[in-house]
């Protein structure tokens, strides 16, 4: 099960589990941490990054065992709270301070976080920034370039792009907002400041519902835990309705009455007023139009279709707070009305399908049973919670969860339901690795691949060097070879994006004339404010390479190298550490089927718990031939389940490097997932592996176990 562990202030009171359902555990304190295992592993097996813990409790006195699931910065005060004897504090020990009552959930930190950095924008742009009236010196395809003297110093010409909608053209004015640093230099067009709002508030709507959602359901289950522990762990006699509504529904709620309030504002308390189109976009159409309200003029850009410009286009002006927006009449409110009752349909269905039934409050569960870690069949659950679940198999399965009579029950079982494993599945024959290159073998490939590329690393290096390898270019022939200056003319300014140019350079295309009387075009980076189209500027250039190119003076080139550069660098270490680390394993496997010595087991394929999605990792144990009691346990890959669930097979490995050891059986290597675990030299293991197979069986399965004399 899923829910919220709650940790008492005082350590003389139990922990308590309250899952999703309302259920409650009771889970004695003072007890022993056996382990805490770490969720998140990849390649060989190795620790990649991990998000969650398992915290493997045994409960004092009993001996009974709990595995508790939880996020990993949870684990070290889970792990305090479960062990503390002395008593901290005094009162009941759940008097939870306000502000640990708010639950976060991860999309709705997203969605505030959006909020809060879209509105972060608007206040740097419209709050902090300075409205002045700049000249249009080009307009096209709903964009201006403008140009306008910089409010703190008036010495100062600047130039930039906004959007435009009233088909303006070169010379007209423009009223704008420049922005103040760091995007000195930079401005924005003053309609955009109501999209910017409504985005906003659209965002943090949503994740501010998640939030409330999340922490009204946290309360409900610390009132419930409450109310058990004030009747002494007794049911109550009144039936009490458990609605479980997930936060997300009622995030999508909020989006669908946003749309629902924007609807009726547009096209309840709008006016329709008819507009002229003013110019053709590569969006929809520019529209300008009297205010219905006071007169004023106003332009936004609305879709449209078949209309020209100079037409008369009917359209919704929205009043306070989007004046000066509109809409148009024909395909707006079709497209708005059918995503606003798609996103209600999607909260209504959360509601639906997470609702509980009316049930009387559960009296608090000892803890009698063994614990094992579960997840919900679709994998979901809270993020903020833990996992447990009873094992209710028959109590007259007596038998010790490591005998390999119960071993081979439980691989057999497990073999034979669907969808877990592929016992005698015929694959595709594995070359002898000890006669041919180790690249023969198509597992060792995937590992490799898998393992020994970083893929993430390399996307960056290849995306880094597709964007930033003309800098080095320009760099390398500037530095190798005779440069010259010349004053070029800058005949059209790039696309920029928000890390342009304050932390990456941006990129103008300019013209120059060099003394053997050729005619250079190129581009030329540039780290301050954007020369204007037209502009003079000077460059410095590559005699052998006049394309090579850069403003004189201008610290543009210089950041992009550097930045560049370090991205370069750090991929370029992730990729060798990779591929350095999986070559060591790999040669030590490869010794150990080449020069090691074999020596022949029993084993029991056992298939993946399913713990974490993905996981398709097989396990050996290996059994001396005819004994009862494992003594190594192996990871394998996922070619392993074409063998049968139990068998014989040699283990070859060197003396010195016991850990490296290959599987062989039937003329073929089955090659490992991490490396040979000998149980008699860990203790813990052996723990963990009793553990592990408790799990695998389904709760209420009873297992076919023969019985041994004796």
């Amino acid at each position: 099960m899923r829910g919220d562990l709650w940790l008492p202030g005082r350590a003389g009171l139990p922990v308590h589990f309250v899952s999703e359902d309302f259920a409650v555990l009771s889970v004695p304190r003072g007890g022993r941490v056996k382990d805490v295992v770490p969720l998140g592993t990849g390649g060989f097996r190795q620790q990649a990054f991990v998000r969650r813990g398992v915290v493997v409790y045994e409960v004092p006195g009993g001996g009974d065992v709990l595995t508790i699931t939880v996020d990993r910065p949870a684990v070290d005060v889970v792990t305090g709270a479960l062990t503390a004897r002395d008593d901290t504090g005094e009162g009941d020990g759940l008097r939870v301070a306000r502000w640990h009552r708010v639950r976060v959930p991860q999309l709705a930190a997203l969605l505030l976080g959006g909020a809060f950095v879209l509105g972060l924008v608007g206040v740097h742009t419209f709050g902090l920034g300075r409205e002045v009236t700049a000249e249009v010196t080009e307009a096209r395809d709903g964009m201006c370039r403008v140009v306008w003297q910089d409010p703190w110093d008036p010495s100062l010409t600047r130039h930039a792009r906004v959007d435009c909608y009233e088909g303006e053209k070169a010379g007209d004015p423009l009223r704008i907002s420049a922005r103040p640093w760091p995007a000195r230099g930079e401005a924005a067009d003053l309609d955009v400041l109501h999209l910017t709002v409504f985005g906003a508030s659209a965002l943090g709507l949503a994740g501010a519902a998640g939030v409330l959602a999340a922490s009204r359901t946290g309360a409900r289950r610390l009132r419930l835990l409450r109310e058990h522990l004030r009747h002494g762990g007794l049911a109550s006699d009144r039936p009490v309705r458990r609605v479980a509504v997930p936060w997300w529904s009622w995030a999508a709620g909020a989006l669908g009455l946003a749309g629902l309030g924007l609807m009726a504002l547009a096209y309840g308390f709008g006016q329709p007023v008819r507009a002229e189109v003013t110019a053709i976009t590569a969006y929809g159409c520019a529209v300008a139009w009297a205010d219905p309200w006071d007169g004023s003029r106003h332009t936004a850009e609305v879709d449209c279709d078949g209309v020209s410009r100079g037409d008369v286009l009917e359209i919704s002006a929205l009043p306070w707070p989007l004046r000066g927006e509109a809409f148009d009449r024909d395909f707006t409110p079709v497209a708005l009305g059918i995503l606003t009752v798609v996103v209600l349909g999607a909260a209504l269905l959360g509601a639906v399908l997470r609702s509980r039934r009316a049930r009387r409050a559960r009296p608090l569960l000892p803890v009698t049973a063994t614990m094992t870690v579960s997840r919900d069949q679709d994998g979901s659950g809270d993020e903020a919670g833990a996992g447990i679940v009873v094992d209710t198999a028959d109590t007259a399965d007596t038998a010790d969860a490591l005998d390999r009579s119960r071993l081979a029950a439980v691989a057999r079982l497990l073999h034979e339901r669907k969808g877990v494993g592929g016992g005698g599945k015929e694959l595709r024959p594995e070359p002898d690795p000890g006669t041919g290159p180790w690249w023969r073998s198509p597992v060792l490939r995937r590992i490799v691949l898998a393992s020994g590329i970083a893929w993430g690393a390399l996307i960056a290096l290849v995306a880094t060097a597709l964007w930033s390898g003309w800098w080095w270019g320009t760099a390398y022939q500037q530095a190798t070879g005779r440069t010259e200056r010349a004053t070029a003319t800058v005949q059209y300014l790039h696309e920029e994006f928000a890390l342009e140019p304050w932390l990456l350079p941006g990129a103008v295309e300019v013209r120059f004339d060099v003394p053997d009387g050729r005619r250079v075009v190129t581009d030329v980076e540039y780290g301050g404010s954007a020369p204007a189209e037209g502009a003079t500027v000077e460059v410095e250039y590559a005699v052998d390479g006049p394309s090579a190119a850069r403003i004189a003076g201008d610290p543009g080139l210089g950041r992009g190298l550097w930045v560049s550069g370090a991205v370069v660098v750090v991929a370029l270490v992730r990729l060798v550490w990779c591929a350095v680390s999986t070559g060591r394993v790999l040669r030590r496997l490869l010794r150990a089927v080449r020069q090691g010595q074999g020596r022949d087991f029993d084993y029991l394929l056992l298939p993946p718990s399913g713990e974490e999605p993905g996981d398709t990792t097989f396990l050996l144990v290996l059994f001396e031939p005819g004994a009862e009691q494992p003594v190594a346990v192996m990871d394998t890959v996922p070619a392993a389940a074409s063998l049968p669930p139990e068998g014989t097979l040699e283990m070859r490995s060197l003396p010195e490097e016991p850990a490296f050891a290959v599987a062989w059986t039937g003329g073929r290597p089955v090659w490992p997932g991490g490396p040979l675990v000998l149980l008699a030299e860990d203790e813990d293991e052996e723990e963990h592996l009793r553990r592990y197979v408790t799990g695998l069986v389904p709760p209420g399965v009873v297992l076919d176990v023969p019985s041994t004399p004796g």
